[in-house]
């Protein structure tokens, strides 16, 4: 009997000195992973009593933010509805200060005393989110890396890069798996896809299963970077995979990468990572390659503004770009933290920049300008920029580069270089960029649901793999545009380019015409249609509008006709002289732009009509 009494008095001794209390306050907690990096906590005081969160808001000035009045927190699978607050009225907008800063204090009642991390919602629906909030004071950026196989996680890359796969293939897999990974984050993966002819893949989010898991298949034919965006519309991941056409790999995303992200706006507003953390791993033939290329970006940072001076000519310009590739050159071959794989593959991006810098001086000489007088998108004079490259600096900058090297498929420029004008112009053999270019043609003409033979033939010569994998996207592209009805498109009016604007208005005299310059690929394009599109039935339902869409042949066919089924109005798809033309008349800087025309034909550009507010009040009043 009185051992067993001692027994128990042991037992409870051990509990009472090993357990947990989150009393007291916790500065600066450990946040596992957010939806945005606006809003964080600084602070907690935990009591018998309440919960405080001391929060912060890094935003716009002048902008409005709020606190939606159903905040809550969950501790445990237990929900604490916001109780009151302090600095700020639950429900009302603030206006942010010049500061871009605003403090104040959010209480709710007490939880649990052993209690080791707590979430934050606005809602169960849309809003600020934050998950894992850290009550322990022990929590660090490790938390779920050792979810990850221990191969993957290995610090030894191979010695040398594999030389670039060209093989088609329509199954090369990416089996990816999000590390604390919530249902509340999303049940859609978002993921991009960049190959040798563009990004795809923006638009074709995939389901992910309770465990955090998706799946996505692609057809490549030489290596592709796939990308993990994350989900829908703000939960953001990061980590990336460099695939051979064919193989399976797995790709480990931490989803506390966006917690990072959100203490480190919240503690000093830039965003910096711990030099250990690596928020993806993967496996593959190119596995964990990203990891070793190291904290310095031995790159051109072209648009940076602080890249050249616009008012150079092409010998300065030739000699300034040169002189940089050297010195970063230098830079990367003296940088012992480097592995030999690393090394290898900063020298190829370095060499891409270089191939970019060449072919596209003058609109990175243009930003240059734009930068300076900050005034972007306002006409710019050729003139202005009067950098243009002789046959002689042509051939400095093709001194450097190694035209044959199949590592530049592997670039981070690859997708961007394969324009080989300048080269020939200069009588310079382009090397594989003339397989990019062949490709590129013929990609682009199978995008939309057009066959070119002479471009297939030819890059057949140089890749059969590419060629066939053009070839396999053209039979689908044509396939999903004939299972569409091209009733939908509305022909496009005889008409000499300059004299086509008012052919497409002519018939709706009378009325008031809202004409939408826009494109598929275009995200704040189809942003705006979205919000746009209930108007019509909403605020703006009347017989008396008129909607007219121009888009032009750079949105493929297929997608394109996937799309307007669900725009209520009249569709153009005009060619590039046709476009030109229309951007001329006026004076059209970006999309989406707008054209009002009025009962009388009058046509006026109004590209304040982005503003979705002043886009309804306009309607409104004309009618």
């Amino acid at each position: 009997m009185k051992k067993t009494f001692f027994a128990l008095c042991a037992a409870a001794l051990l509990a009472a000195c090993s357990s947990f209390s989150n009393r007291g306050e916790i500065d600066r907690p450990f946040i596992e992973t957010a939806n945005q990096n606006y809003f964080s906590i600084e602070k907690i005081a935990v009591t018998d009593s309440s919960t405080i969160l001391y929060a912060v808001v890094h935003y716009m000035p002048g902008q409005w933010v709020s606190i939606a009045d159903s905040s809550f927190i969950t501790a445990d699978g237990i929900d604490y509805t916001l109780a009151s607050t302090e600095g700020i009225e639950a429900g009302e907008r603030v206006t942010m200060p010049d500061s871009g800063v605003i403090h104040f204090a959010l209480h709710f009642p007490a939880v649990a005393a052993d209690i080791e991390s707590i979430d934050f919602a606005e809602s169960k629906g849309s809003g600020w989110k934050l998950w894992g909030i850290d009550l322990t004071g022990k929590a660090d950026h490790r938390i779920n890396i050792g979810k990850v196989p221990a191969e993957l996680r290995r610090a030894d890359p191979e010695d040398t890069l594999p030389q670039p796969v060209v093989a088609f293939s329509d199954s090369t897999t990416v089996n990816v798996h999000i590390l604390g990974y919530r249902t509340e984050m999303g049940d859609k993966f978002m993921w991009a896809l960049n190959t040798l002819h563009g990004q795809i893949g923006v638009d074709s989010p995939v389901d992910v299963d309770a465990q955090g898991n998706a799946t996505v298949k692609v057809a490549i034919s030489a290596p592709a970077q796939f990308i993990g965006i994350g989900f829908y519309p703000r939960t953001q991941l990061s980590g990336s995979a460099l695939l051979s056409p064919g193989e399976t790999v797995d790709l480990y995303l931490d989803s506390h990468v966006a917690g990072e992200w959100n203490m480190s706006v919240r503690d000093s507003s830039n965003i910096e990572m711990p030099k250990d953390y690596y928020p993806y791993f993967v496996s593959g033939t190119y596995a964990n390659s990203g990891h070793h290329t190291g904290r310095a970006y031995y790159g051109m940072q072209f648009y940076s503004g602080e890249f050249g001076d616009y008012r150079m000519n092409g010998d300065e310009y030739t000699e300034y770009v040169i002189n940089l590739y050297k010195t970063l050159g230098d830079s990367l071959a003296a940088d012992s933290s480097l592995s030999p794989i690393g090394r290898e593959i900063n020298r190829i991006n370095l060499q891409s920049d270089l191939i970019y810098a060449a072919i596209d001086a003058w609109n990175i000489l243009r930003s240059n300008y734009y930068c300076t007088h900050n005034n972007w998108g306002s006409k710019v004079h050729p003139d202005t920029v009067p950098v243009k490259l002789s046959a002689e600096n042509v051939k400095a900058f093709a001194d450097l580069i190694d035209f044959k090297d199949s590592n530049l498929l592997i670039s981070r420029n690859a997708r961007d270089i394969y324009d080989t004008s300048l080269w020939k112009d200069a009588g310079i053999d382009p090397g594989i960029l003339e397989l990019l270019n062949l490709y590129n043609q013929a990609y682009e003409a199978a995008d939309d649901a057009r066959l070119d033979t002479a471009a297939i033939d030819a890059l057949r010569k140089l890749s059969a793999p590419m060629a066939d994998e053009t070839e396999a996207h053209y039979r689908a592209r044509k396939a999903a545009l004939e299972a569409l009805d091209l009733k939908m498109l509305t022909p496009t009016p005889d008409a000499a380019p300059d004299k086509l604007f008012e052919a497409i208005v002519a018939p709706h005299r009378g009325k008031v015409v809202m004409v939408d310059f826009w494109n598929t690929w275009c995200a704040p394009c189809r942003a705006a249609i979205a919000q746009n599109e209930p108007e019509k039935s909403g605020d703006l339902a009347s017989d008396d509008i008129v909607w007219i869409y121009i888009a032009d042949e750079s949105s493929p066919m297929p997608t394109y006709m996937s799309m307007i089924k669900d725009i209520r109005g009249i569709h153009y798809r005009v060619d590039k002289d046709q476009i030109a033309a229309l951007r001329r008349q006026f004076d059209v800087d970006s999309i989406p732009y707008y054209v009002f025309v009025d009962r009388n034909g009058r046509a006026t550009g109004r590209p304040d009509l982005r503003n979705h507010a002043a886009f309804k009040k306009a309607l409104q009043k004309a009618l």
